[in-house]
């Protein structure tokens, strides 16, 4: 194994063990998405056809959620703890380092998501059909991947600001409201329904409805993985000019 593979698969064991520790992943990928789906049936029982629309839209809300908190305080941890200076000073790419624990952190998010929306949704006696589950593990693989790169590029916020929880509230809630997640995009007003677009979660909702359902097409999973790479992008970009301004200013311990 290589180095920089050895250091990857290190940080993502390391963030994966710290988050079974960690207290928000029993609130956010397991209490919320059990919350949601109560919510929603008891607001109003889907028809047969339009419960996986619900299910995964519970989870993929849910998991919004944990990418914010969860992958994305990954850096706001490490600041807390003292150990990010160390992490971003090392012999190996230190986006590869924060990509490593993204990637643990989403990993565990989506396993507690999965397992708290399908015991709910069993307990509240929603049908669940998988009719291409090749299709499914696809879209989970591009879902996992998409989780990564927002939590890596959320992440980078907290490097150049003390507000860390300002921010995760922030940015948390109009994605709930505008992300084409549990409202749907012709519920927005007209000048708001653009916004689901941006939103690789938006397009994966579309993938896995499809898998549960039988209609399977192709457009939506392509898009989610254009969307995906833009962030990976825009997340090593920002990454980069936020540990340069960081050690320039010399703010990385701050807490």
């Amino acid at each position: 194994m290589s180095g920089a593979l050895w250091m990857f698969v290190t940080a993502f064991r390391m963030e994966q063990r710290a988050m079974q520790r960690n207290p928000l992943l029993l609130v956010n990928s397991g209490m919320l998405p059990a919350v949601f789906l109560v919510i929603a049936v008891e607001t109003g029982r889907p028809e047969p056809d339009g419960a996986a629309e619900l299910i995964v839209a519970v989870m993929l809300t849910a998991l919004w959620g944990s990418t914010v908190w969860m992958s994305g305080g990954v850096l706001r941890r490490e600041r807390s703890f003292g150990t990010l200076a160390r992490c971003v000073s090392g012999v190996w790419s230190p986006y590869l380092v924060l990509l490593g624990k993204s990637l643990g952190a989403t990993v565990t998010s989506v396993g507690a998501i999965l397992v708290s929306t399908g015991v709910t949704a069993a307990a509240l006696g929603l049908p669940l059909s998988v009719s291409h589950p090749v299709w499914i593990a696809v879209s989970l693989m591009v879902l996992v991947c998409s989780g990564t790169a927002l939590g890596a590029l959320v992440s980078c916020l907290f490097l150049v600001t003390r507000n860390g929880l300002v921010w995760s509230h922030a940015l948390m809630y109009p994605v709930f409201a505008v992300g084409g997640l549990l409202i749907p995009p012709h519920a927005l007003p007209a000048w708001l329904r653009w916004a689901p677009d941006l939103l690789s979660l938006h397009w994966i909702k579309d993938c896995l409805i499809d898998g549960a359902t039988g209609g399977v097409t192709v457009a939506p999973l392509g898009v989610a993985a254009l969307l995906t790479l833009a962030y990976f992008s825009a997340a090593g970009f920002a990454y980069r000019r936020s540990v340069e301004r960081s050690r320039k200013e010399g703010t990385l311990d701050l807490a």
